[in-house]
């Protein structure tokens, strides 16, 4: 089924809200680059790295389905592809950072890789232009299998083919791997690398986790939000629900286990070069932050999930997953800043405005892709409730 005739409207109506309202933000935030250039690209990092993740983590999320199956998938499934499809916006969106790397990385200053051993030491690996080529790259192999199986799996839908339908399974297993490796390494040199003395080798998948676990929780809101209409509202059960919610109660668990294990070992071996990254994060107020993501990022969220009355009701776990969203916004920004605000916790306009401006965009060309399909994928053989559903008639 498409869009229903009371879906449609409001669905044009925020595509075009969402994409005024975020070129003006970004539009705003430019201003910034003219008065104080150091803080908007910081601001403009740390949007992008947000932003990012949620067409990175569908991507993610994509290939896991195919290689695990589940009904879940079957009711979030153009989301999912809808947010994979946003890939080439977020290729667009990192551009700009290439013209800001001056600001940003210290790595890339003659006099730093001079002067510090470690960072000079890494020159071979840390120079402009071979990020600017890593990152080439890595859009690359995320489009060719990304829009590769996605091709698959809309042909599949077209004819139904079980042959088709393995085939995907069997691509998106190695794909899901490569996007694995790949994701590590464009965290460490996106965000780890700002700190080049520093180092984590857990880091980037920590990151990457993170990410897929904020993408769940921009999944769950959007099918709660739409699950009043049509297709969902005669498709969904509550066990979709509870499946999607048990997804985020995993990764909220992945993502606490990497993030606590990362900071008890580097804590306890109080190295000089390592024990710097979370003293700047623990210090001049960014440590009330830290315990803040302590608290409401993993502890409140994992006693709310392990309850069946929050993950079987929609609109409770449409508040929570709200909240998530926002306490990966805080996170993110407790990752990114502290590398440059090092004398305390500061926030500058242009930290809201470029966040706005780039997620109005995103958001824009998300519900655009969504728009273009049947909002219910037709012949996956994943879609078992609705077939006990039936037989239960």
């Amino acid at each position: 089924m498409t869009p229903s005739e009371a879906l449609l409207p409001r669905m044009d109506r925020i595509q075009r809200n969402s994409l005024v309202v975020g070129v003006v933000a970004l539009a705003l935030s430019v201003i910034g680059l003219f008065l104080d250039a150091a803080h908007f690209w910081q601001s403009y990092l740390f949007a992008y790295i947000f932003w990012s993740g949620l067409a990175i983590g569908c991507l993610g999320i994509f290939f896991l389905h195919n290689v695990v199956g589940g009904n879940w998938g079957v009711a979030v499934r153009r989301f999912v592809e809808s947010g994979l499809q946003t890939l080439p916006l977020v290729a667009l969106f990192v551009i700009p950072i290439f013209f800001g790397m001056g600001t940003l990385y210290s790595w890339t200053h003659a006099d730093v890789r001079a002067h510090d051993f470690a960072v000079g030491h890494k020159a071979a690996y840390m120079n402009v232009p071979f990020f600017i080529g890593r990152t080439i790259l890595y859009f690359l192999i995320w489009f060719f299998f990304g829009f590769r199986i996605l091709s698959m799996a809309n042909e599949h839908d077209r004819t139904g083919d079980p042959a088709l339908f393995r085939r995907i399974k069997g691509a998106s297993a190695p794909a899901l791997l490569i996007f694995v490796v790949t994701t590590t390494y464009a965290f460490i040199d996106w965000i780890m690398s700002l700190e080049p003395n520093w180092y984590s080798t857990i880091y980037g998948w920590m990151f990457t986790v993170g990410e897929v676990l904020l993408t769940f929780s921009f999944l769950i809101a959007i099918l709660v939000l739409l699950s009043k209409y049509e297709p969902f509202a005669g498709f969904l059960t509550r066990q979709h629900y509870h499946d999607l919610a048990n997804l985020m109660l995993t990764f909220t668990m992945l993502w606490a286990y990497m993030s606590f294990a990362q900071f008890l070992i580097i804590w306890a071996e109080n190295l000089p070069d390592e024990i710097p990254w979370y003293v700047r994060r623990f210090s001049g107020g960014w440590g009330y932050v830290a315990w803040f993501i302590s608290i409401f990022h993993f502890c409140v969220p994992f006693f709310l999930l392990l309850m069946r009355f929050v993950k079987k009701h929609p609109e409770r776990l449409r508040a929570l997953a709200i909240w998530m969203i926002l306490v990966r916004i805080v996170d993110v920004f407790w990752i990114v800043e502290p590398a440059f605000r090092q004398h305390g916790l500061e926030i500058y306009w242009t930290d809201l405005a470029a966040l706005v401006g780039l997620g109005g965009i995103w958001i824009a060309f998300f519900i655009r892709h969504l728009k273009a399909r049947p909002l219910l994928p037709a012949n996956d053989p994943r879609d078992t409730y609705s077939l006990v559903r039936v037989q239960g008639h």
